[in-house]
């Protein structure tokens, strides 16, 4: 005998409810598991970033070789300032020519300091002895008996060739490098031609450099180059820049330091304070 429709709708019915209560109960007993971190995490605050510490020791990252110029040549050697740079050596060491004090020179038979004063003198030499000698004209300079006969002898040549293409400008000698106090070379003249630091304060010289012109007949001799210094006040660098001996067929010629660039802007027109000869 068949049951009736009705029973059969609610034992279904019972039935799929006690299922969907099981389930629910199932479910409600699992663990709810923890969000798991994910690229998509925030960066932490900047401010907590570490940083590696200094260290002293070399990478192969490549660096750039120093210009041929440099701007500055910073050392821990002790200074003078305001009078010295830096990288000046200390006297007595090493490369220095000429005494801290003034320089005092021969000038028409008598002495004369010319940190103080040239008085009549136009033009200054340092001879090979050490000695300065100054004079009223160019005459007088290019006769001196304790100059170089080399030098003397190429610069008369110079001077009497028909072109103008190895005449010197005036009172400038072979062999010396010739620093003017006026550009176009003119003014004052003081004349180099010995390696080592001048100390152009003890020369009168200070602050009054405007052109310099080197030109070399014996290169076996007078190779190198020159580097003039303007002193800076610390904690600032000393100013440098080198100037070309030039080559057997041109001369070292720098006609305007104001045409001369000055690292950080500028020009180096009455900024020099000493002048390095280099024997490289």
């Amino acid at each position: 005998m068949r049951k009736p429709l009705t029973s059969l709708f609610v034992v279904t019915t019972s039935a799929a409810a006690l299922m969907i209560t099981s389930g629910a109960v199932v479910h409600a007993a699992d663990p709810v598991p923890e969000p798991k971190a994910t690229s998509s995490t925030l960066p932490e605050d900047p401010a907590e970033e570490q940083f590696d510490e200094p260290s002293d020791e070399t990478t192969d990252v490549p660096v750039d070789e120093p210009s041929e110029e440099p701007t500055e040549e910073p050392s821990d050697a002790p200074t003078d300032k305001p009078d010295g740079p830096a990288s000046n050596p200390a006297e007595g060491g090493p490369g220095t020519a000429e005494p801290a004090g003034p320089v005092i020179a021969d000038y028409n038979g008598r002495k004369i300091n010319l940190a103080e004063s040239w008085e009549g003198a136009t033009s200054c030499t340092e001879l090979p002895d050490g000695d300065v000698h100054c004079y009223d004209t160019d005459e007088e300079a290019l006769a001196d008996p304790a100059l170089p006969a080399a030098s003397r002898e190429a610069t008369r040549q110079a001077e009497a060739a028909p072109g103008a293409l190895l005449r010197l400008p005036s009172r400038c000698v072979y062999d010396y490098w010739c620093l003017y106090s006026d550009a176009s070379h003119e003014g004052k003249i003081l004349r180099f031609s010995e390696d080592g630091t001048k100390k152009l304060k003890s020369y009168g010289m200070q602050n009054k450099l405007s052109s310099v012109y080197y030109r070399v007949m014996n290169w076996t001799l007078n190779y190198g180059d020159a580097k003039v210094t303007d002193s800076r006040t610390w904690p600032t660098a000393d100013r440098v820049r080198r100037l070309s001996a030039g080559s057997i067929t041109k001369a070292g010629n720098y006609p305007n330091f104001k045409r001369l660039g000055y690292p950080g802007g500028g020009n180096w027109n009455d900024k020099v304070d000493y002048f390095e000869i280099r024997r490289a």
